[in-house]
């Protein structure tokens, strides 16, 4: 009985089946099963208190088996009898819905390759359960049947096997579940587990002798039938029959004429890619080519690439490099591996890497898996084969007797536009004009694809950014044991323009161990305790270490409160000596090289100097990349971290870049691309950041395609030449009085000769021949320009706001670096609590052959009236979700406008009672169908389980199912407790009692209306609703989806305003101060579609003005309480997809009026309740088509506004009949 126990599963509320038939064979099991029964089970002689005990054990016993997530379902009930129909109820779901999603899962059900039979079956086996309880029973033969149909066509043979077996043809389940167990142990029983390269002989004789002798009853692999007439054989370069390739005369006499007069000069234009994998060739007169025609086999057996030939190398090493495995199982000896270059057929020149030489293999192999691993896309069907890189086709193949081939030249030579250094000065922009010295430190290890030696050019860049003064005599430096033994620190600034967060400083921390560089935007000196606190729980958190000292100067940043925190953390706090700088040479020197890396990316990328601190963050980044001379050489992400690094990600700062634009953020003949500069890496977040000159806005995306030659200037190639590089970088800090005794950086006195002085070597190659410190020029007198400023041409005034406050963080990072961090950090404390009380997923391994999503943290800062709350959203990132494998359906409705007007205003007129709640995490309690796994969220992995993923029970934001999971969930609570929906919208739900009363509720996602007439009734709703959801009673109705309900019950009367929306959108659109006009639009807009521009230039020009956004607002404002709109806003959304001038005027106009009328409301109650429609036309008033236009307004218990719409097409007549005979009607259906 014990060992039943162990096996006893817990109930949590989506294993119901399994749970009930496990629970009533433990009762049975320890006999306490006649109370779950009912009082009629009662033994005849036992006493009442007998029976009471045994029923508080029964009820005792079950509870220990249920989760906390349904244990508040049940924690009132004593009764065992009620507990158990209580459970029954909630998830003993029989309704036609739930048979009708079992039967099509069934159905669907399809067993996948890797996934073991054992959990096939139990998947199988569970549904049947669950619709044999709800009386569905499927006979054997049919469970048989739908068990072989839910096979892959790799088991067909398996298939055709049990049913041509079955006795009478009759196939039983047993049958087939022995089977299929007995093919899987055999499958795995057979499998290799070694690489092989899978060699398949062509058919014909071979042209050297083999050592194996020929037989007919080889294997299948080297097997061949009887070999084709003559007249059957057909030639693969001409196409004809009766003779063989090496036969063809065409070929030869090609082949002749080629080497006589050398082949025609032939004009190709694509695109060329310099990574040192991809060459498109261009022009074959910048081509040196020694080649000859080769046929290869596209192997996806095969572990590398394979050929006999030596004479292909263009690289070769000649060694012992191992055995490979042929198809017969013979063993044949690896004497060389190289690289070769191949011209394919559609112009590309493919790099082979790592080319095996294996003299005695018969063919040229080139293997699927290495080109995977390289990033290129295989794509087979239809008897070809095309190789692509990204949108690039590099080659194409064709099929020929069962084995797809390719035919390329081989290429010797190099092409010679790449020889000019160009590869060079490209590395050098991609690591922010890293010295030449460094770069070929980098070479010399590989780490640099398709570097030549090429030396590198005088780059002017670099002269403006790094000129510098001749430095003292230091002295040795000895770095510390361990990582966090030291970390050095200083604040930079402050700089003579503000970033575009608003900061005037930086403030850098070095690691003396590794060198190792981390730098941080401050608005502020004050900050930097904050940031350094922020810093400590980051590195102390990846390297397992404590931090154990920190060197800086005696700035008053690092005083006082700084030095407390360090001693409250047993932190040594070494500072330096008044006026000695030099103590602190590791962090100063630091300082200068970030400036000087800042200047020179300014400087080639033409840049505003507002963009430091994004070119600061990238400078920090390649630091880390670049050698330093107290490592050796070494790069000190690799001492850090102790992982090795690579550059191929590496782009130009400030380089032009083209951002794809997802579906559902275009339309069809919108552009796929948009503009972009590329500003530097994500960090702790994936995709490169890039800056939208546009929308005014950094953006994060991983497809991307750059164009490293190109920067700002080449957007529009009229303007004028910009300010010259000096006046465009200057990044000197602003000299700042000394606190506490702290010296001014800029005024340093000069050192004796050999003077003892404690300065470390230099942190980067690029000046190993300077000092760190030196003397600073002496400051030049300031002199007051006298020429009238005028202000740039290139950048709109837009380009230079500085922001001043911080608004949402956008990423985990910028919540923890935020003022506000505190707040950010509760809120998402409080999510993550919603999820663990949820029981939203389990961590669990990653099964073979699935795919973890990732996630975000999304912040919002919420107005409640007049209080602030910081809500965090975890979201999935649901765009990686496929449909059919983690998604099906995703519609969910949400209420209407016109319904939630209809209920305020019967409220109003009955003086009923309007309660609001809003549902914590709504998504959260969804049920999901699919087997979904996502990554831990960031900042809140479990320790020691860091590996592990999590396995979804739950809906979560961002799941592209979500919406609809968590409406089904409601909408079946809903119908549980005796709610119906109405059949003119299906988030309104209603309940009639037996004394005449009811209860209406609305639903929009999250946010709830209750209007009835018992208060008591509304209140025994809300704790139904409590013990199912996470509720937040907001009492009476305030506020909802933006709209501000005001009511007064003495009068009757709801009022619901769109005041602060207004006055949003007015601001939003600097309209907020602009004169009021009296009508929505004046007569004077005679607006056509004549007016829309016609040149690229007019709608570039409009393109700046935020047209479509403009309209999109009024239309909400006109869809929820002004409906005097609609007509103005119809006539503007006409021209959404070209706007023009007067256009943007009429909208203005619009805007204006509401700037006079914001504080205009429908009001409810005023009227009966009784349902009137009105309806007008104009005469003619498209000037485009010269048709009428029509329209109606429903009006329901006074003012309200139940209805409006606008249509065209139609003449008077129609109008007059329409609205004399189908008025009534109309308002019939709107109202439901």
């Amino acid at each position: 009985m014990e060992g039943n126990v162990g096996r006893m599963i817990s109930f949590n509320g989506t294993n119901w089946v399994t749970w009930k038939i496990k629970m009533e064979d433990l009762l049975y099991c320890k006999d306490l099963h006649g109370p779950v029964e009912g009082d009629t089970a009662k033994p005849i002689d036992m006493k009442r208190e007998d029976w009471t005990i045994l029923n508080r054990k029964a009820v005792g016993l079950i509870r220990q088996w249920i989760d906390d997530s349904v244990f508040h379902h049940v924690s009132t009930e004593t009764s065992a009898y009620d507990l158990w129909k209580k459970l029954e109820s909630l998830y003993d779901r029989k309704s036609a819905t739930n048979k009708a999603f079992l039967f099509k899962k069934l159905v669907n059900l399809k067993f996948k390759e890797g996934k073991s039979i054992a959990e096939h079956l139990n998947e199988m086996n569970s549904i049947v359960n669950q619709l044999a309880s709800m009386k569905i029973v499927f006979d054997d033969e049919l469970q048989a049947l739908m068990l072989l149909s839910s096979l892959p066509e790799t088991w067909e043979t398996l298939v055709v096997t049990v049913s041509n077996s079955a006795p009478d043809g009759v196939v039983s389940k047993s049958q087939v579940t022995s089977s299929l167990l007995n093919e899987e142990t055999r499958r795995k029983s057979t499998g290799s587990s070694h690489s092989e390269a899978l060699v398949v002989n062509p058919r014909g004789r071979p042209r050297g002798r083999s050592s194996t002798p020929h037989n007919r009853d080889q294997s299948r692999g080297s097997s061949r039938g009887r070999s084709p007439s003559k007249q059957d054989i057909e030639c693969h370069y001409c196409k004809k029959k009766g003779h063989m390739k090496r036969e063809c005369l065409k070929l030869k006499f090609k082949e002749e004429n080629r080497a006589k007069h050398g082949d025609k000069k032939q004009e190709n234009t694509t695109a060329v890619s310099s990574d040192g994998e991809l060459v498109v060739v261009c022009d074959e007169s910048c081509v040196n080519l020694v080649s000859q025609d080769t046929n290869w086999v596209i192997d996806s057996g095969a572990s590398f690439h394979v050929t006999s030939r030596a004479d292909f190398f263009t690289s070769y090493n000649e060694g012992d490099f191992g055995c490979v495995r042929m198809g017969n199982e013979g063993l044949s000896k690896i004497v060389g591996m190289g690289n070769i270059c191949l011209e394919t057929s559609v112009g590309c020149k493919l790099v082979l890497k790592d080319v095996r030489h294996v003299p005695d293999i018969r063919l040229n192999l080139i293997s699927t898996g290495k080109l995977d691993d390289e990033g290129y896309n295989n794509h087979f069907g239809n008897g070809k084969w095309k190789l692509t890189k990204g949108s690039l086709v590099v080659a194409k193949g064709d099929k020929t007797c069962s084995l797809y081939t390719m035919k390329g030249k081989i290429s010797k030579g190099l092409v010679n536009t790449l020889d000019d250094g160009s590869s060079t000065e490209l590395w050098h922009k991609r690591l922010g004009h890293m010295s030449e010295k460094g770069m070929h430190v980098l070479a010399k290890k590989e780490l640099l694809p398709g570097m030549k030696g090429t030396p590198l050019k005088t780059c002017v860049h670099c002269l403006a950014g790094k000129q510098n003064r001749v430095a003292f005599r230091f002295k040795s430096f000895t770095r510390k044991p361990n990582v966090l033994d030291m970390v050095h620190s200083d604040v930079c600034g402050p700089l003579k323009v503000r970033s575009h967060s608003g900061a005037l400083y930086f403030v850098t921390f070095i690691d003396d161990h590794s060198r190792k560089l981390w730098a941080y935007p401050l608005k502020t000196k004050d900050q930097v305790l904050d940031v350094f606190k922020d810093f400590q729980a980051k590195v102390e958190r990846e390297t397992g270490k404590k931090l154990k000292c920190v060197r800086s100067d005696n700035g008053g940043e690092y005083l006082g409160p700084f030095d407390e925190y360090c001693r409250s953390q047993g932190i040594k706090h070494q500072k330096t000596v008044k006026k000695t700088p030099q103590q602190n040479g590791v962090a100063e020197r630091m300082n200068r090289t970030m400036v000087e890396r800042m200047r020179c990316m300014l400087s080639h990328s033409k840049l505003p100097r507002s963009f430091w601190a994004e070119a600061m963050r990238t400078a920090v980044d390649l630091i880390n990349l670049s050698p330093s001379v107290p490592l050796n050489g070494d790069v000190p992400e690799k001492f850090w971290s102790g992982k090795d690094v690579t550059y191929g990600h590496l782009r130009v700062f400030g380089c032009r870049a083209f951002v794809h634009i997802p579906k559902n953020e275009r339309s069809k003949l919108d552009d796929k691309a948009r503009q972009c500069i590329f500003l530097g890496y994500g960090h702790e977040e994936f995709g490169y950041r890039l800056w939208d000159p546009v929308g005014k806005k950094i953006i994060r995306s991983r497809d991307v395609v750059f164009l490293e030659d190109q920067t700002i200037k080449e957007f529009d190639k009229d303007d004028q030449p910009e300010e010259n590089a000096s006046d465009l970088v200057d990044l000197e800090p602003i000299p700042s009085p000394s606190v506490h005794g702290e010296i001014e950086e800029d005024v340093q006195p000069p050192l004796e000769v050999g003077e003892n002085v404690d300065i470390p070597n230099e942190v980067e190659l690029e000046n190993e021949g300077e000092q760190p410190i030196q003397e600073p020029p002496p400051q030049p007198e300031l002199r007051r320009s006298v020429r009238d400023k005028q202000p740039s041409r290139k950048y709109s005034p837009d380009e230079f706001v500085t922001v001043t406050e911080q608004g949402e963080p956008e990423s985990y990072q910028e919540a923890l670096e935020h003022d506000k961090k505190g707040e950010w950090a509760k809120a998402m404390e409080d999510e993550m609590k919603s999820l663990l009380e949820n029981r939203t997923y389990d961590l669990v391994k990653l099964p073979k052959g699935k795919k973890a999503l990732k996630n975000k943290w999304v912040y919002r800062l919420k107005h409640d009236g007049e209080n602030l709350r910081y809500k965090a959203r975890l979201v999935v990132k649901g765009f990686g979700q496929k449909k059919g494998i983690d998604f099906d359906e995703i519609f969910s409705p949400v209420v209407k406008m016109s319904s939630i007007r209809v209920v305020l205003g019967m409220a109003a007129s009955l003086n009923l009672e309007v309660e609001q709640l809003d549902v914590k995490t709504a998504f959260l309690h969804g049920d999901l169908e699919e087997e979904i796994y996502m990554e831990q969220p960031e900042g809140f992995k479990e320790k020691g389980k860091e590996n592990l993923v999590c396995k979804l029970k739950k809906s979560l934001y961002g799941l592209k199912q979500a919406p609809r999971q968590w409406y089904k969930k409601f909408d079946s609570f809903m119908v549980d407790h005796g709610y119906s929906r109405t059949t003119s919208d299906h988030c309104v739900f209603v309940k009639k009692f037996p004394d005449g009363n009811f209860i209406i509720l609305l639903l929009y996602v999250d946010d709830m209306l209750i209007v009835g007439q018992d208060s008591m009734k509304i209140n025994e709703l809300k704790l139904e609703l409590s013990k199912s959801f996470a509720m937040k009673n907001l009492g009476p109705a305030k506020q909802i989806l933006g709209m501000k309900i005001t009511r007064d019950r003495k009068k009757g009367l709801i009022w619901l305003s769109q005041e602060s929306y207004v006055e949003k959108i007015l601001e939003r659109f600097n309209m907020s101060k602009a004169k009021p006009v009296s009508c929505p639009l004046a007569n004077h807009f005679k607006l056509s579609s004549k007016q829309c521009p016609t040149s690229e230039k007019d709608k570039a020009e409009m393109e700046k003005f935020p047209y479509a956004s403009a309209v999109g607002s009024l239309m909400y404002a006109m869809v929820c309480t002004r409906p005097n709109l609609a007509h103005a806003v119809g006539v503007v959304s006409r021209f959404l997809s070209n706007p023009g001038k007067e256009h943007w005027a009429a909208v203005k106009w619009i805007l204006r009026y509401l700037r006079g009328t914001s504080r205009v409301c429908l009001c409810f109650g005023n009227g009966k309740a009784v349902l009137d429609g009105f309806t007008d036309a104009d005469m003619a008033g498209d000037v485009d088509s010269r048709k009428s236009t029509s329209g109606y307004l429903m009006t329901f218990a006074g003012e309200l506004s139940i209805g409006n719409q606008g249509c065209k097409n139609v003449s008077l007549y129609q109008l007059r009949k329409r609205s004399s005979l189908q008025l009534p009607k109309l308002a019939r259906s709107c109202c439901g």
